[in-house]
This record gives structure tokens, C-alpha cells and sequence, in this order.
């Protein structure tokens, strides 16, 4: 619950900042494996991690079609559209691909842990490239 309270003033004081980076992204992966470094709960470190990528994607994108014209808001919510199109192909294919490779057992926390990891890294790339824009 301290972990949902922080991310929340974090990034409500990004939106009123205005002003995310890069080196926001980063420091969110360098925490996120100071967490899995403690070798206990890596799974909600995952989870956290992945949340974090998701709150940000959303702070990102409306702070980037605040910055440009109608036209290009337009635009780019296409854009946003067909890219959560291929967020949800890429989520399937991660889950299918995970649960083929036999290395985890379907339900359990190392399953998840790897689901969520390449779920946030795929989210993050598209955070960047939000970044990037603005």
C-alpha cells in the first residue's frame, strides 16, 4: 500500500511538473532491480514495475497532445490506438510464448514475474518514444 502511495505522489508531481525524462524511465529500472536484487517478492517488484510503466505512459501521453495542435492530437491518437492494438498482441504472444517454453509453471509467481517484466519493458519503449516526441 506504501508502494501504490508513493508511486501516486510521484506521479502526480510528474504531471504537475510537467515533465518527464528519460532519466525518469531510468531510475524507475534501476529501482525496479534493486528490488528484484533482494531476491524476495520479485513478483510484485514485477508487478510495481509494470504499473509504474503503465501510470507513466498515461502521464506521458496526455502531457505530449497538451504540447501540440488539434491536428496532431488527432494524429496521434491514432497512433496511441494502433499501438495498444499491438500492446495486446505482444501481451498474448509473451503470455503463449512463456507458458510454451516450459520454464515456468503457469500460475505461479516466477510466471507472472516474467509476464509482467516483458509486459512493463514493452510498455516503457513506447513511454520513450512519448518522451522522445515532446
Amino acid at each position: 500500500m506504501m508502494h501504490k502511495s508513493i508511486l501516486l505522489v510521484f506521479i502526480l508531481a510528474s504531471m504537475y511538473c510537467n515533465s518527464q525524462t528519460l532519466e525518469t524511465v531510468y531510475k524507475m529500472k534501476s529501482d525496479y532491480q534493486k528490488c528484484l536484487n533482494k531476491g524476495q517478492n520479485m513478483r510484485n517488484c514485477a508487478l510495481e514495475y509494470y504499473n509504474q510503466s503503465d501510470s507513466l505512459l498515461n502521464v506521458s501521453y496526455k502531457n505530449l497532445k497538451s504540447k501540440i495542435s488539434s491536428k496532431e492530437q488527432s494524429k496521434l491518437k491514432k497512433e496511441q490506438l494502433e499501438w495498444l492494438k499491438k500492446r495486446d498482441q505482444f501481451f498474448q504472444k509473451v503470455y503463449s510464448d512463456t507458458k510454451k517454453q516450459g520454464n515456468f509453471i503457469e500460475g505461479t509467481q516466477d510466471f507472472e514475474m516474467i509476464i509482467y517484466d516483458e509486459q512493463a519493458k514493452f510498455v516503457f519503449g513506447r513511454v520513450k518514444e512519448l518522451i522522445n516526441k515532446g
